[in-house]
């Protein structure tokens, strides 16, 4: 952190750029700008101005205002002294540490075992024991978890947002008072849509509102991954701590399709699956709270990676028996991100809120009205936005 903010001063780190847009029933070519562009701060200062004159005049609730689309800024200014080709490798080491969390504790482990064939055993062994604590403190079953702000808001995620060339839009402004379940559609296989709540674009979005992102159970328990997920604000993805969250005042970041949505990823084809059709946890969860449920559609990340699809026989022996997903894929350098063919973007699209009425206990009936609306939303958001992030007007939505 200390070195990325000692690298934003001396090359000159660039400010946000945010834009207000009015979406149209026309979509627009992935590229196209027709936004007027302000700095930040002048931006800041209008929008709060603009809800100040309508609480005042009308003495009513909120009106909610304009989409809202924001484009990360560069991380290296125009005019940085550091060579384009530098930048891209900076970049690249960002990106892999930070994205294959997974394999951070291979290095330890090979370091561990250099000091025990090294005769310093019992110093290995001594930072495991010192690490237990922290893997055992039960931090993701709580509603704060243990979020490492400083970082979670860093601008060195500037790195990986430009690399994937990420674009945010927002159609309408939340309520602060209430309490939000955002659903994000699909997955993806390495879930590159966790971006937009880093680096500050989530607080750009929504900055009455503090996220907390439910995480598969296993991976807390993969030593230093689990650190990282639990710095950037995830906890457990069961219902108890679910629950805690709501009632914490913090929003809930979930994908319901989960590990099935990992297989249907493909860049070749032009029927774009998502597992929906049976998911009504989120739903329950939404309406036991009186929470406003907002569909989220992530565009482009199929893009980013090649896929081989092992026999179904290979695939479920991974899933029933090793309890983890099995999934060949590659881009560059293996596993890192490709760039997005020609006239292909990456971006999350926030729909409209759906209100919900509170009841402890939902009757299916209710659940169910309330599912019906959410998938009648994801099916227009597809519908409505994706000519402006590339897809064909031939491909569609397929909901399982």
């Amino acid at each position: 952190i200390v070195l990325g903010s000692a690298l934003r001063v001396l090359l000159g780190h660039h400010q946000p750029t945010l834009a207000i847009s009015t979406p149209t029933a026309e979509d627009s070519r992935p590229g196209e700008t027709k936004d007027r562009v302000k700095e930040p701060s002048i931006m800041a200062l209008e929008t709060t101005s603009t809800k100040i004159e309508t609480d005042d005049s009308d003495n009513q609730m909120r009106t909610p205002a304009a989409a809202f689309e924001y484009t990360p800024p560069p991380f290296f200014a125009n005019d940085s002294r550091v060579p384009c080709w530098l930048q891209a490798r900076i970049a690249d080491a960002y990106i892999f540490v930070t994205l294959h969390y997974n394999l951070w504790m291979v290095p330890f482990v090979l370091a561990f075992a250099v000091m025990y064939r090294n005769g310093y055993g019992l110093v290995a062994l001594a930072l495991v024991v010192a690490y237990v604590p922290s893997l055992l403190d039960g931090s993701e079953k709580t509603a704060e978890g243990r979020p490492w702000e400083a970082f979670r808001q860093s601008r060195l995620w500037m790195l990986t947002a430009n690399f994937l060339g990420v674009k945010v839009l927002r159609e309408q402004e939340l309520d602060p008072t209430k309490k939000v379940v955002f659903g994000f559609h699909p997955h993806g296989i390495i879930l590159l849509s966790r971006i937009a709540t880093y680096g500050g674009i989530w607080e750009e979005m929504f900055p009455d509102t503090a996220p907390r992102a439910l995480g598969a159970t296993p991976i807390f328990f993969v030593p230093l991954a689990r650190e990282l997920c639990l710095w950037l604000g995830a906890v457990d993805a069961s219902r108890s701590t679910a629950d805690k969250v709501l009632r914490s005042g913090y929003s809930v970041n979930v994908y319901p399709g989960g590990v099935p949505e990992i297989f249907l990823s493909n860049p070749n084809t032009k029927e774009n699956k998502i597992v929906l059709k049976n998911r009504m946890g989120f739903v329950k969860l939404a309406i036991r709270h009186g929470a406003e449920l907002v569909p989220t559609f992530v565009f482009g990340e199929k893009w980013f990676f090649n896929v081989w699809s092992p026999p179904t026989s290979v695939i479920t022996f991974f899933r029933k028996v090793l309890k983890i997903p099995m999934i060949v894929f590659w881009g560059r350098f293996l596993w890192m991100p490709k760039r997005l063919p020609e006239g292909k973007r990456f971006g999350i699209v926030y729909g409209k809120p759906i209100p919900t009425v509170q009841n402890v206990e939902p009757t299916d009936a209710e659940v169910q009205a309330v599912h019906a609306l959410y998938v009648a939303e994801i099916e227009r958001l597809f519908a409505q936005y994706k000519g402006r992030f590339g897809y064909d007007a031939d491909e569609t939505l397929v909901i399982s």
